[in-house]
C-alpha cells in the first residue's frame, strides 16, 4: 500500500495588491477566517504558536505588512485607508466567503478597528494597543523600547524580530500616530487584550462595544505570554 502523504500544517503565499506585494501564512481553510495582523517592524512569525493552536478551529492567515518579511518591497507611504482596502482583497482572494474575525497587535490595531469600519467583520481584536494618549514613538530604538521584547518567553524571542529598515517607521507614520484607530463598525463583538492594566482611559472608549481582558502578564506580546488564553478568547468569538 501507498504511503499518504499528509498536507503540510502551514502554507506560504503570496497575493500582490495594489499597496505592493503581501505574503502570508495560513493553516486550514476551513471555518470563518481568522486574520493576523503583526505590529510595525514585525512579522508573521510572532503569530506562528498561536495560528497552530487555532488551526482546528478557524481557518488563520498570519500576514506581513507590505515592506516587512517576506513582503519587503518598502514604499515610501502607506495610507492605512489604502492598506485595509488591500487587505479586504486578499482575504476574498483566499476564497472563504465567511465575515472574518481581524487581530491586530500593538502598533497594527489601528489597522483591525479601521477594517471593522470599511468591511464586514465578524469580530476585531486589539493586542497590546498601548496608551493612544502617548502617540508612538517613530524613533526606531525608543519604539522598539516601548515593545518590551526582553518581556517575551526565551522560547518564542527567535520568533520576533524587528526589521532594521529605516525607512519603515516613516512609511507607517499615519498607522503610528493613532489617525487609523476608530470604534468597530457593527461587528458581533469587540476584545480588547491587555497583557498589564492599561491606563484608565482607555476603558472610556465605547464602552458598550469593547470587552477588556487584562492577562496580568509582562511586556506586549500576549500572543507568546499567554497563548493559550488568547485562543480560548479567539475561539469565544467563532
Amino acid at each position: 500500500m501507498r504511503e499518504q502523504t499528509l498536507p503540510p500544517v502551514r502554507t506560504s503565499h503570496l497575493w500582490r495588491g495594489l499597496q505592493g506585494r503581501w505574503n502570508y501564512d495560513m493553516w486550514g481553510c476551513n471555518g470563518r477566517p481568522v486574520v493576523l495582523l503583526p505590529a510595525v517592524l514585525f512579522d508573521r512569525t510572532m503569530w506562528w504558536p498561536l495560528a497552530a493552536e487555532l488551526r482546528p478551529y478557524a481557518a488563520v492567515i498570519a500576514i506581513d505588512l507590505p515592506g516587512h518579511g517576506n513582503s519587503s518591497d518598502t514604499r515610501a507611504h502607506y495610507a492605512p485607508s489604502d492598506l485595509v482596502d488591500d487587505l479586504a482583497d486578499l482575504i476574498y482572494s483566499v476564497g472563504i466567503r465567511r465575515a472574518p474575525i481581524i487581530v491586530g497587535h500593538a502598533s497594527s490595531t489601528g489597522l483591525a478597528t479601521l477594517f471593522a469600519t470599511r468591511y464586514a467583520t465578524h469580530a476585531v481584536v486589539t493586542v497590546d494597543a498601548g496608551d493612544q494618549a502617548s502617540p508612538t514613538p517613530v524613533d526606531r530604538e525608543q519604539y522598539l523600547a516601548t515593545m518590551r521584547l526582553q518581556d517575551i518567553p526565551a522560547e518564542f524571542q527567535p520568533l520576533v524580530q524587528p526589521s532594521d529598515n529605516p525607512a519603515l517607521l516613516a512609511a507607517y507614520q499615519p498607522l503610528l500616530s493613532g489617525t487609523a484607530a476608530q470604534a468597530p463598525g457593527a461587528v458581533t463583538a469587540a476584545l480588547a487584550v491587555h497583557s498589564t492594566s492599561p491606563s484608565p482611559g482607555c476603558f472610556d472608549t465605547a464602552p458598550h462595544r469593547w470587552q477588556h481582558h487584562v492577562y496580568n502578564r509582562p511586556g506586549r506580546f500576549a500572543q507568546l505570554s499567554d497563548m493559550h488564553r488568547l485562543s480560548s478568547d479567539i475561539q469565544a468569538l467563532l
